[in-house]
């Protein structure tokens, strides 16, 4: 079963003075239209007052320093409208946006946890991989669109809740930096993270693999630019998949971004619906195989990304019949191959895969 969030206070937060900026309200359009389109629109629950109330600001403490909450809520109150870095902006209803984004992650992860094999989709704005706990993390210049980190909050959520491991799983094709940062030092928070290297943030290096006692717990695979459907299901099947088997994770997390898709405009991967369908199966397959239950929480994306990429996953969790390939019949590039051989070489000392 798929449940999908999403509030209209979401397209409240718009670029200043009505100036353009990738990440704007119709990125919600895209999405809806697309999820309509391929018949998800019964999924579709629009949250207006949420029950339970979520403790929100409780929970940005955890994951957030809360000088930085503070300042972010002190400019909405006082009516900011601008930049507050190259590219990430503030308006007076910014923080209502970015509060209810962390509220229904929260309710999603709760409905996530209580069951197993279904998947809880939020569909977030703002974006929040690259907030980390004092703002843009790991020496990046900016924030990269994102104001309070959404993924981290429902794996904040579920470590208060009692659950551990947790597993978050990033596919935005940007390294998400903000949530290494914040889970950085955390043994019971994995990260796995595929991303194009050599673009926004510049982080994510095969050796980042977590701080003292955390060793392991953070995956970094940074890609070539130009990498496609069988290089990702290539790593998803020889390296991703036998490490979730191994950490056997209470819940699964996703910052599922879609600017990998062929020419979504902000990067150079060429992914397609097949990968992204998958993925999807290789969710529901992973979780049924577990029991544990699935959050996802919408990142980038920005035009056909949104409309082919997120409909393709979540087609791929619903659909029994869908065979995925096996691991000899995809023929990844030797540059992956090469990550995946290192990836795995950095691992071994920490986790049996």
């Amino acid at each position: 079963m798929i449940t999908i969030y999403y509030s209209k206070d979401f397209y409240l937060h718009a670029p200043p003075r009505g100036g353009y900026h990738p990440e704007n309200p119709s990125r919600l359009d895209i999405v809806l239209t697309a999820l309509r389109e391929n018949g998800f629109e019964k999924n579709i629950i629009e949250v207006r007052e949420s029950e339970p109330k979520i403790a929100v600001r409780e929970l940005l403490s955890k994951i957030h320093d809360n000088s930085y909450v503070e300042y972010i809520l002190r400019l909405c109150e006082q009516g900011f409208e601008g930049y507050i870095d190259g590219d990430t902006y503030v308006c007076k209803n910014t923080c209502r946006a970015a509060l209810k984004a962390v509220e229904l992650t929260a309710i999603a992860t709760e409905h996530a946890l209580e069951k197993p094999s279904e998947l809880f989709f939020v569909l977030p704005r703002p974006p929040g991989h690259h907030a980390g706990a004092s703002g843009s993390a790991m020496g990046a210049p900016t924030l990269g669109f994102c104001i309070f980190n959404n993924i981290a909050a429902g794996a904040a959520y579920a470590k208060l809740k009692g659950f551990k491991p947790i597993l978050i799983i990033d596919i935005d094709v940007h390294h998400g930096n903000g949530t290494q940062e914040i889970f950085w030092s955390n043994p019971n928070v994995i990260h796995i993270d595929l991303h194009e290297w050599g673009i926004y943030p510049g982080t994510g290096s095969v050796d980042d693999i977590g701080g003292k006692g955390a060793e392991g717990t953070k995956v970094n695979i940074p890609l070539l630019p130009g990498a496609g459907d069988e290089d990702y299901i290539y790593i998803f099947l020889k390296l991703v998949e036998p490490l979730i088997y191994a950490i056997k994770p209470r819940l699964i997390a996703v910052s599922a971004g879609f600017d990998a898709y062929a020419g979504d405009g902000l990067a150079y991967m060429r992914l397609t619906e097949k990968f992204y369908e998958f993925f999807g199966k290789t969710l529901y397959d992973i979780s049924k195989a577990l029991g544990v239950g699935v959050v996802a929480v919408l990142e980038g994306g920005y035009s056909i990304g949104l409309r082919n990429g997120l409909p393709a996953v979540l087609k791929g969790f619903s659909k029994p019949e869908y065979t995925r390939p096996s691991l000899e019949s995809v023929k990844p590039s030797e540059n992956v191959k090469n990550v995946v051989d290192k990836v795995i070489r950095m691992l071994r000392p920490y986790v049996a895969i």
